[in-house]
């Protein structure tokens, strides 16, 4: 009889069924390594297949996309690439109101009015108060007023109804266009109106969302330097650098050379 039956047999009952236990653990776990070893093996045959056949310029191939820095840094269509890095931010931080400003931003420059619409509500039922939320409801609307012709009916029709409710009035009642919007955005009467605000409408100003308006800027950059004196975003730019002087002329070089 083999030693190791010997062995079972003067085991207790409890005992031998601890050790056969022990023994069947032992194997699921030897066999899991091996499945994951076999696993990790076919992904590193793969991968060098792939390599590979990539260097030999098989077509079918599947390409490896360098991780260039300066090639993610100037991406051909940077606006698809913002929609990409905004979709997790609206899944995991649709509870913070820059998520949603950020989304009006790729989307008004890609002229959603829709997407546009949505995000502004989303802001707004998250902080109708804040100082970024009313500078894009007014380009919202600055750009409602540019565009109102080609908006498909009941697209517009959409707006007037969402738009009412946080505080704008119907596209086709509005009268006073533009320049009430611009004269809602530059002034400095609300309690709430901070740097960070007002550097905001400055740069609104000058990417011309407001359109032409080079004496409401001169304006509004004085209003803002009285009411922040000591704001560097609103300081007059410094007076470029005189010239140097230039080098006085080298009386030898200048000199005609003497007849012989």
């Amino acid at each position: 009889m083999p030693a190791k039956c010997v062995v079972y047999e003067n085991l207790a009952p409890s005992e031998l069924k601890k050790l056969r236990n022990k023994q069947r653990k032992a194997k699921r776990k030897a066999e899991q390594e091996s499945a994951l070893q076999a696993q990790v093996q076919v992904k590193r045959e793969q991968h060098h297949k792939a390599r590979q056949q990539q260097e030999q310029g098989d077509p079918e191939a599947p390409q490896l996309d360098e991780l260039i820095p300066d090639k993610l840094a100037r991406a051909e269509d940077p606006l698809e690439q913002a929609i990409k890095f905004l979709q997790p931010l609206r899944t995991l931080a649709a509870d913070r109101i820059d998520t949603h400003l950020m989304a009006f931003e790729i989307y008004y420059r890609k002229e959603k009015p829709l997407l546009m619409l949505q995000s502004i509500k989303r802001a707004f039922r998250l902080d109708s108060s804040h100082h970024h939320l009313h500078d894009c409801l007014l380009r919202f609307k600055c750009w409602l007023d540019d565009n109102l012709a080609g908006l498909n009916a009941a697209v517009a029709a959409v707006i007037n109804k969402e738009i009412e409710p946080m505080g704008g009035c119907s596209i086709n009642q509005r009268t006073s266009g533009r320049g009430a919007a611009l004269a809602l955005a530059t002034s400095l009467r609300y309690a709430d109106v901070s740097i960070a605000g007002c550097s905001d409408v400055l740069d609104a100003l000058r990417a011309g969302d407001f359109g032409p308006c080079e004496a409401e800027l001169e304006a509004y950059v004085a209003a803002c330097r009285a009411r922040f004196p000591y704001a560097r975003a609103f300081q007059p730019a410094p007076p470029p650098e005189p010239a140097a002087p230039a080098a006085p002329a080298d009386p030898a070089l200048s000199a005609e050379p003497a007849d012989n």
